[in-house]
């Protein structure tokens, strides 16, 4: 299998050796704003791990799914396949070959489990393939009508591609899908130049998606373009006046574009069969939301790329309850029942209630154990890592699964992530009903996350 045969070739290599995130100690580019701070996400990945094309590790399945956010299979040729991404050298490679007996190209793609919404800043360090293919970093909204591009590049050396081999577009898209409508920007600005191929080496491309109006572009930490207002960001009003509002994946990925493989230039299979050639790398990939800055460790260490990933939130030393921001009602244990597997829901908050009393139990690194009144222990049921795994209580045992951080979201207003699978306590359904039950789901940033301290 060519696939194999390229990571014997490069070797796969293990992360067993003292743990220093490849980005630290280079600034994020972009301001966050007055009274603002950078806070990384946890999504980032510095790909220092062994992840063969099949059964990735718990440090990938944890932010990854080595697929699209849903089935489609990619544009023009491309057939996204499980088995084309991998990790070597530090580094994420996204493999592209032959479907055989078939026009088809086989790629990889891998999306983050979450969604994130602006204020963000995203970057990532790539090295393009020397193929006509696409080659992208991007982010995506669940219904895939906005869309935000943080590399597309087309690196191939063969004669003829010379225009596009020293370009990166940067752009954006906004969509109607029925009847389907596509606006991005086309002035030539969008396709930054530089002097060496792309596919020379590694370099440093990202994103600050201030607002829905405002996007910037970074090069190497160099500030090269800016999209900002309506009449850049969506003037022909595909977005009814919101701008891109959606929280998004983020995707890499290899692609055919049906614009050059309708024209002629697609992959060959001599290209495809060259590991030289056929495969793009990711060293790292970082992930910040700009939080109120008055919050401790931020992650974001002012800017810097260095820290922990601390949410900044510090519980009280007692029994507190919890609201919740879509309902204003209040996590609470049901009927105050003591034994194992009693449902967590949401309730009317009383102060004079015990059943939403609930004590936060420091176990390091910015992990606590929630405790109800029968100082048992919130929990993943059965240890799901999936969407919808219910929220309980259990006999506190030391569990990932019973263990949460807390993550900022400003004004007070924090999301509470469990753990083992790093999902987000959430509100079934935005219930605003007394009963509904509180399961886990992967974070979106929505109200029906969010709680705070009473």
């Amino acid at each position: 299998m060519k696939l194999l045969s390229c990571l014997l070739a490069i070797g796969l290599l293990s992360s067993a050796q003292t743990y220093a995130r490849d980005w630290d100690g280079i600034p994020v580019p972009a301001n966050p704003g007055n009274g603002k701070t950078w806070q990384l996400q946890s999504v980032s990945d510095d790909f220092n791990y062994t992840a063969a094309p099949t059964n990735k590790p718990a440090a990938f399945t944890n932010r990854w799914k080595d697929s699209f956010i849903n089935p489609w299979l990619g544009p023009g040729l491309t057939e996204y396949n499980a088995g084309h991404s991998y990790t070597t050298g530090g580094s994420l490679g996204i493999a592209m070959n032959r479907k055989p007996g078939t026009n088809k190209v086989y790629t990889g793609v891998i999306s983050s489990h979450e969604t994130f919404s602006y204020p963000l800043y995203i970057e990532a360090n790539a090295k393009i393939s020397d193929m006509v293919l696409a080659n992208a970093v991007w982010m995506l909204s669940p219904d895939s009508t906005q869309e935000i591009d943080v590399i597309e590049a087309y690196g191939s050396s063969r004669p003829g591609e010379e225009w596009f081999a020293h370009r990166m577009h940067l752009a954006h898209h906004v969509f109607i899908r029925e009847p389907f409508q596509d606006y991005q920007p086309k002035d030539l600005e969008a396709w930054y130049f530089k002097s060496t191929p792309w596919r020379a080496g590694f370099n440093r491309v990202g994103v600050y998606w201030r607002d829905p109006w405002h996007l910037e572009y970074y090069i190497n930490g160099n500030l090269v373009r800016t999209v900002s207002g309506p009449d850049k960001i969506d003037p022909l009003g595909y977005t009814n006046g919101t701008g891109l509002n959606k929280a998004q994946h983020i995707i890499i990925d290899a692609e055919d574009q049906d614009w050059r493989s309708d024209n002629g230039i697609a992959a060959t299979d001599a290209e495809l069969n060259d590991d030289s050639k056929s495969n793009f790398f990711v060293d790292w990939i970082r992930v910040y939301k700009a939080v109120d800055s008055g919050g401790g460790n931020n992650g974001g260490g002012g800017g810097n790329g260095g820290g922990g990933n601390a949410g900044g939130i510090t519980p009280p030393s007692g029994a507190t309850s919890l609201r919740i921001r879509h309902s204003n009602k209040c996590m609470d244990l049901a009927a105050g029942q003591s034994n194992n597997g009693a449902n967590i829901q949401q309730w009317g908050c009383n102060a004079s209630n015990t059943n939403q009393n609930f004590t936060f139990v420091s176990k390091g690194g910015g992990y606590y154990e929630i405790r109800t009144k029968h100082n048992k222990c919130v929990s993943v049921a059965g240890n799901s890592i999936a969407n919808g795994a219910n929220v309980q209580q259990w006999d506190c045992f030391n569990g990932n699964n019973l263990q949460f951080k807390l993550e900022d979201k400003g004004s007070g207003w924090f999301e509470i992530r469990a753990r083992h699978s790093n999902k987000c306590v959430d509100v079934s359904g935005v219930s605003q009903s007394n009963g509904a039950s509180i399961h886990q789901w992967q974070c979106l940033g929505a109200n029906n996350q969010q709680f705070r301290f009473q």
